[in-house]
């Protein structure tokens, strides 16, 4: 039989002083735990108002990478474009 561990909750600022802990070099900021948990990658359980965050699920997606977001391509704009002007008499 499998013994059944109990999962390493911790809330964002723990997981980032747990991971300072066993890499000080490391670049996992705060910033983007959170951002991992707001896109959905990480599951969250909310305990009142914390979030809490399994240490486990946060290491394995540092481990396996996470895919690069795609940049949206700003619409090209050629020719000139017209301004449309208000009339003096309009403007206060």
């Amino acid at each position: 039989m499998e013994a059944k561990t109990v999962p390493r909750m911790r809330t964002v600022t723990k997981i980032v002083a747990e991971i300072r802990a066993m890499d000080p070099s490391s670049g996992v900021s705060e910033h983007y735990v959170r951002q991992l948990v707001k896109s959905g990658i990480v599951p969250v359980v909310w305990a009142g108002t914390k979030a809490l965050i399994n240490l486990d699920d946060v290491l394995e997606v540092l481990r396996k990478g996470t895919a690069r977001p795609e940049a949206k391509a700003a619409p090209v704009v050629t020719g000139i474009r017209r301004i449309e002007v208000m009339p003096r008499c309009m403007v206060q």
